[in-house]
């Protein structure tokens, strides 16, 4: 088990893109393919779909600011966008927050929206996770739920 800490701080993409890429032009369009929430050219241009939701737009930018860091240009291979994901999921999900928020969340999607990501996003997080995590979690979980009153008490 590991050392509990400080909570780790919230990484904010948006923070990210003025610190880091101040050249970096951020357009919010709906032309963009189809299922496509964002892309980027990999210079200076990041481009998002006008009506995501919060969360969707935070996992939106963190991927495409990946792209940014890695050179990406163009599209990239399946291979490329799924390490682009597991990046994004452990920047926007430190393990000790996702600890935590399991020990109350009751669902997938009430996981997701307390730790502020979209479930794909969640998904890639929990994929990665080593055994002794996953047990870990599976322990925080399991105490947890058991120690709470049924939700049908008054």
């Amino acid at each position: 088990m590991r050392e509990h800490s400080a909570p780790a701080p919230i990484y904010h993409p948006w923070r990210v893109l003025g610190r880091h890429w101040p050249h970096v032009i951020l357009e919010h369009t709906d032309d963009l393919p189809p299922g496509r929430r964002a892309d980027t050219n990999g210079v200076d241009e990041i481009r998002m779909r006008r009506r995501l939701l919060q969360v969707e737009r935070r996992c939106s930018l963190t991927h495409e600011l990946i792209h940014l860091e890695h050179g990406h240009t163009g599209a990239c291979s399946p291979g490329h966008e799924a390490e682009v994901d597991r990046e994004v999921a452990r920047r926007l999900i430190p393990w000790e927050r996702l600890l935590a928020a399991v020990r109350w969340a009751r669902s997938e999607s009430e996981l997701a929206d307390e730790l502020w990501v979209t479930v794909h996003v969640l998904r890639a997080r929990v994929a990665e996770l080593r055994a002794d995590e996953l047990l870990e979690i599976a322990r925080a979980a399991h105490d947890a739920h058991h120690t709470m009153p049924p939700e049908d008490l008054p």
